[in-house]
């Protein structure tokens, strides 16, 4: 978990050394390596479809279909997105799922960047088919697309808190969003939404967990902290939730993996902290030795650039890094 102080990230025992593991029984839920091995595969799909009917409590979702989490820009200049998992249900909604390990101010609206990659897709699609039917001889008329969009749904499991009106209860951690009228809040389209879960307003100890959701989200959090299953979780799909994350039943390929992903999110917070360490560093020595401004800015431009590619060996998007190192968009993608 994260706490925010004097904009440095402080870390808990959510990120764990390779010699932390070996003396745990249960896998870290917050690497990228787990929460893949849990939602992102075939072989544990239907623990994906069990969570999202948790989290969209107004649906009925029986089957899904991973689809591609890899979008190309959409000029030859974008970078590529990728997406954590991405799936499809029997409807036609298609599901974008996020992890984000640290905060990010513009997280909502990274959110909605997202959603434009399935959206202009479908548009792509529709003009594809008009092509091949053309080709075919099955159609003569011009293309003509009614924009009949299939809803676009992000889910977002989110290792921080969100700033909120201040009326916004504490512990309230599951948010949904839509597009709808101000005054009347009549839904504007169904087409887009954009669910939120919160981990760090969940503080509920184990007895105090009313619902199976609740139960999940705890073990996102204090999964590997845990010596043996609690008798909370009892259920048949969270003792399997157990099974996967233990970690000897991990093959030795899979103990490295998981070796690699834990140390990639503590570097994440590494680079991070860094960061806002040298920025306050900076800050103070501008005070000091203005006189040397010009030869020091530059120093500054290389170090930025520096640690620009070292978040951009561990993967971290864009944004995040013009936000820590102030560099721009075109320097950062030429690195």
């Amino acid at each position: 978990m994260l706490a925010l102080t004097n904009k440095r990230i402080v870390m808990t025992d959510n990120v764990e050394t390779k010699l932390d593991v070996q003396s745990k029984n249960y896998a870290n839920m917050l690497c990228d390596f787990m929460f893949k091995r849990v939602f992102g595969s075939e072989a544990n799909k239907d623990m994906l479809i069990w969570f999202l009917n948790m989290v969209l409590k107004d649906l009925n979702i029986k089957s899904v279909k991973f689809i591609p989490t890899e979008h190309p820009g959409m000029t030859e200049e974008d970078r590529i997105v990728i997406f954590d998992i991405a799936c499809e249900c029997e409807d036609g909604r298609k599901f974008i799922i996020e992890m984000q390990k640290g905060y990010q101010k513009y997280f909502r609206e990274r959110a909605l960047y997202y959603t434009t990659y399935p959206i202009n897709k479908q548009g792509r699609e529709a003009r594809e088919l008009y092509e091949k039917e053309r080709i075919q001889g099955m159609t003569h008329e011009k293309f003509n697309w009614d924009y009949n969009l299939q809803p676009v749904i992000v889910v977002a499991i989110l290792n921080f808190r969100f700033k909120h009106a201040d009326d916004w209860p504490q512990d309230r951690y599951h948010s949904s969003y839509r597009l709808t009228e101000d005054l009347t809040h009549e839904t504007m389209t169904d087409a887009l939404r954009f669910v939120f879960v919160e981990l760090g307003r969940m503080t509920k100890k184990i007895s105090e967990l009313e619902t199976k959701f609740e139960k999940w989200i705890y073990l996102m959090k204090n999964m590997h902290k845990m010596k043996k299953i609690p008798p909370e979780f009892a259920d048949p799909m969270f003792r399997r939730l157990f099974l996967l994350a233990e970690i000897n039943n991990f093959t030795p390929e899979e103990r490295e993996q998981y070796y690699k992903s834990l140390e990639s999110m503590g570097d994440y917070y590494n680079i991070i902290n860094t960061t806002a360490e040298e920025a306050e560093k900076r800050g103070l020595e501008r005070g000091r030795e203005e006189g040397r401004e010009e030869g020091r800015e530059e120093g500054r431009e290389e170090e930025k650039i520096e640690l620009a590619k070292k978040f951009k060996s561990l993967g971290v998007d864009t944004s995040t890094i013009i936000q820590a190192t102030g560099l721009s968009a075109d320097v950062i993608e030429s690195l």
